[in-house]
Parts: C-alpha cells; structure tokens; sequence
C-alpha cells in the first residue's frame, strides 16, 4: 500500500510540476482513497473475526463467564499522578491511601483519569498530549492507570481482563468516595481498550457505592470482541451520569454502535483525513480529544440521523454541541462534523458544514452507501 501510494504520488508530481497547491489536493485526495478502501477492506476481515470471538475465548478459557480472573497479577497494576513538576507512580492497590497525602493532591478539584489502550501504556503519546492537555489548563488532578502488563499482548485473553481490571480500579475509586471524593468529580477517559475498563469500572463503582461517576468519555472504544454486545459487557450509557463517545475508526479498531448519551462521528466517524492505515485514524481521536481541552469551542458538530444526512445537509442545526471536554452533559444522539487533515484539526463552527475535499473513489464509495452510520 505504501509503495503504491509513494509511485502514484511521484506521478502527480511529474505531471503537474507548476501547480503545488492542485498536486497537494490530488494526493490529500489520492491517500484518503487508499485509507478508504484499506477501511472497507479491514472492516469485512475485522467483522469476519470479531463474530468468533465468543466462541475463541470459549476454546481458551478466557470468557469472562468461565474465566475467574486469578491468573493476572493485579498488583502489577499501577496509577500515574503527574503535575506539571514532577510524576508520582503508585500501586492500584496503595493509590486510595497515599494519593490523597500527596503534597500536589488537591481533594476539591475533579479527578481525571486516563485509560490506555492495547498495547500502549502511560509513557506514550496519548497519555503524553491528554495528561498535558490538562495540566495546561489546571485545577485538574490528572492520573493515569498503567494496565500495560496485562494488555500489552494477546487481544483476545486482553480484552477479558478489561473487566477484571475495571473491577480492580473501582475499588480504588470507591475507596477515594469513602474518603470525601465526590463522584461528580470523577471523570474517567479510555481509548480504545481504555474506554471498556472506563465502563466497566463506573459499572463497578456504582454497585459499589450506590452512585455514578460524573462522566465517562470513551475514546474510539475497542470494537473487535466488543460489537453487538450488551450494555452490561461494555462501555455504555448506564455506566456514568454522562457519557461521551468520540468514534474516528469504527468498525475496524473501533467500534460501530452508538453506545453513549452523545456519540460524534467526525469526519463520518470512520477513515480520518490524510490516514491511510487504521492505527492512524483510531489514535486520532486521542489527538482530537486533546486539543479540545485547550481550545474547548475547537468542534462543533451538528445533530444528523447519520453520516449520509450529514453530507446531504439534512441536519438538525438548530442542535448543535461541542465535540470533546466541552460537551454538553444534555447533549443526546449522533453528531456529525469535519475537521482539518491536520492540528490543529478543529474548524469551528465551519465543521458542520460538509465540504466534499476526499478523493473520487472515496466518493463513490459513499454515494454507494457502503460505508452507513
């Protein structure tokens, strides 16, 4: 795919040398085809797999139903406290007794914590632009939960130990309630993988404690094992008092449904702008989320029965909200909107406006429907 894209960019060049601007459209166009079929492509073999995912985990022993969860080592896992001075690291099981004796910790202000997903982990770039996004901005507790030695390989047994993990951090969690934390303040933040441990962790504090965390956002939630599932073996809106569900490669590493109070599909929630393969359109959406704690009006999205009405404007746009930190907790259904290729990636209120900028066969693609949310 690389070398295809790297010999029809070196055509581009050769036929059209006094026209940079129309040769740089041309290949924007040419590498948003290629990530479209590559989604289309990723999609049916995601699809195919994900439907015997049950019956895989069946075969090894890692459903959640017969699987007790005494293999993994649970004191492995640790929170992540960071300032913009220095960087605590506690285990899970000690965080609810030595986090609040933190000099840095301060009890009145709301508590962000970040999930990672598979294969990634605290020391990397998701972590890296949300955590910072947030210390920018202060009077935020920003933590993050390291899960990497558990979901760092083997998808399948990974994305059963989300719930043992979302278990673990709840009791964390209710464990800082007891002591004065009011769950309105806490807002938990998942990508990918992430986002389930988020679900299952507010389902878990609830039971817990009677109460709902004040918000979960799931960041382009894990869809491979995770599609078509009930609501109570993953991420959904019963889970927190708000939910917001940012999707930017559903149907391939993410998922299709929407499955919060307020789920945004920028860029039609699929195959993101100047990405070609999907670990680019999937890690957008931490890129997306980030920038929208540090210009908070950066997205707008319009509400749209799907991404189909979105590009023929048969919008409600009337129903307009804020896409990411500033999302209205009123804020209910899908929405829609464009962003830039590149950060910063937000338009503003231009966004809810479709602007028909991919290439030809990306086009078709759509005109065809082959592509609904």
């Amino acid at each position: 795919m690389s070398k295809l894209f790297t010999f029809l960019t070196a055509v581009l060049v050769s036929l059209a040398p006094a026209e940079p601007g129309l040769i740089g459209n041309i290949i924007s166009g040419v590498t948003n085809d290629l990530g479209t079929i590559k989604h289309v492509l990723d999609k049916t073999v995601v699809s195919i797999g994900s439907s015997q995912c049950k019956n895989l985990k069946w075969v090894l022993g890692f459903n959640s139903d017969n699987y007790d969860g005494s293999e993994p080592n649970f004191q492995e896992l640790s929170l992540n406290f960071i300032t913009d001075e220095v960087k605590f690291e506690y285990k899970l099981t000690a965080a609810a007794e030595l986090l609040p004796k933190n000099q840095f910790f301060n009890a009145s202000r709301p508590m962000i914590f970040y999930m990672h997903g598979f294969t990634d982990d605290p020391n990397k770039e998701s972590y890296a632009n949300i955590g910072q996004a947030f210390i920018s901005q202060g009077n935020y507790n920003v933590v993050a939960l390291d899960a990497s030695s558990l979901i760092r390989w083997l998808y399948i047994r990974a994305s059963t130990l989300v719930e043992f993990i979302g278990i673990e951090l709840a009791k964390m969690l209710a464990a800082l309630h007891a002591n004065g934390l009011d769950p309105e303040n806490i807002h938990l933040i998942g990508h990918s993988l992430g986002a389930h441990i988020a679900g299952f962790a507010g389902k878990t504090f609830q039971n817990l404690t009677g109460k709902l965390v004040g918000k979960i956002s799931g960041l382009d939630p894990a869809g491979p094992c995770f599609s078509k599932l009930e609501n109570d073996r993953r991420l959904s809106k019963d889970q927190a008092e708000f939910v917001f569900v940012m999707h930017t490669d559903s149907g391939v590493y993410g998922i299709d449904e929407q499955i919060g109070h307020a789920d945004f599909y920028p860029n039609g929630g699929y195959q993101q702008p100047d990405c070609v393969f999907q670990t680019c359109s999937h890690s957008r959406t931490w890129q997306l989320y980030a920038e929208s704690v540090v210009n908070m009006t950066a997205f707008v999205g319009v509400s749209c029965t799907d991404y189909a009405a979105f590009r023929d404007g048969k919008c409600d746009y009337g129903n307009t909200n804020f896409m990411g930190f500033l999302t209205s907790p009123c804020a209910e259904g899908k929405f829609f909107l464009q962003t830039n290729d590149k950060a910063p990636f937000g338009l503003g209120k231009e966004g809810v406006v479709y602007g028909d900028d991919r290439g030809a066969l990306t086009k078709i693609i759509n005109k065809l429907g082959i592509l609904k949310k």
